[in-house]
């Protein structure tokens, strides 16, 4: 029980983290790049597709977005276990 609260508290902190990091990470110079490509490009095809075949394309880009958002936080909760395990393990080494 003890342990549920724990992690309860716990994945909140780590998805601010996450999305403070995308935050900065989407404001650096080659995020803003990409950012300026991706624009161009959604004006070309808004320009050369019907408003259907737009929309259709937008909901591929949301179902992208959302699994590419589920892909990082799993890694980078997976960075976070094996950093809590390098730390008991270094904390384990030092103590013996």
């Amino acid at each position: 029980m003890e342990r549920h609260l724990w992690l309860e508290w716990l994945k909140p902190a780590f998805d601010q983290r996450f999305n403070e990091l995308a935050n900065v990470i989407g404001k650096c110079d080659a995020g803003r790049a990409y950012h300026h490509q991706q624009r161009d490009i959604e004006q070309r095809l808004k320009e050369e597709l019907t408003n259907n075949q737009y929309q259709i394309i937008l909901e591929w880009e949301e179902a992208l977005n959302y699994r590419n958002a589920v892909e990082k936080e799993a890694m980078y909760m997976a960075g976070v276990r094996d950093g809590m395990r390098l730390v008991k393990q270094l904390h384990d080494w030092i103590s013996e």
